[in-house]
């Protein structure tokens, strides 16, 4: 019987990892937390749970290009995970890399499942955030109506009206300056 490594999981990382989870979400001891996962990764380095949740506090804590450097390490264990692809996505479009972010939140989009319809949300408002930087509001058009058709929410649709209204105005002001036309 071949033992695989990956599968092997230190007990005091799984000890540290629950404890890090109680004080983060019922104890409010972040910095706690924090120590107690940075010391599981150090015992099992493949655990992804204490690396993804020591990934979300590094990221609380402000430190970005820390987290997202924890986040690639949990894709490489796990690329099919929403949760993994939407925060990565986040830490590139806080980085300002906006084309990774439109990537990782296409692949988050590309993946997702009734489970994870909120999460799905804050992916469509990241790359839509980012396509309206960018002035591609033709495609964050697209996006909008992708957005509205995926997440056939009532709440979720009428939120997204507003930015309906901005993106149409948008458009119409480029096709005005790409006609060269003046408004008088």
């Amino acid at each position: 019987m071949d033992i695989i490594k990956s599968k092997v999981i230190n007990i005091k990382t799984e000890i540290l990892y629950r404890s890090a989870e109680d004080d983060f979400f019922y104890f409010n001891k972040i910095n706690s937390a924090y120590k107690k996962l940075k010391e599981a990764v150090l015992l099992t380095p493949h655990h992804l749970k204490s690396i993804i949740l020591l990934a979300d506090i590094t990221f609380i804590k402000g430190f970005i290009q820390k987290a997202l450097d924890l986040y690639l390490k949990a894709e490489k264990l796990n690329a099919n995970n929403p949760k993994i692809l939407a925060a990565l996505a986040n830490c590139f479009s806080m980085l300002g890399d906006y084309s990774n972010a439109i990537l990782y939140c296409n692949k988050a989009i590309f993946l997702f499942n009734k489970e994870n319809y909120a999460l799905l949300e804050q992916v469509f408002e990241i790359k839509l955030k980012i396509l309206m930087l960018q002035k591609e509001y033709n495609l964050a058009y697209e996006t909008l109506k992708n957005a509205k058709k995926i997440l056939n929410i009532p709440s979720v649709k009428s939120g997204y009206d507003l930015t309906y209204k901005i993106l149409n105005k948008k458009i119409n002001r480029q096709k005005i300056k790409k006609s060269k036309l003046k408004i008088v």
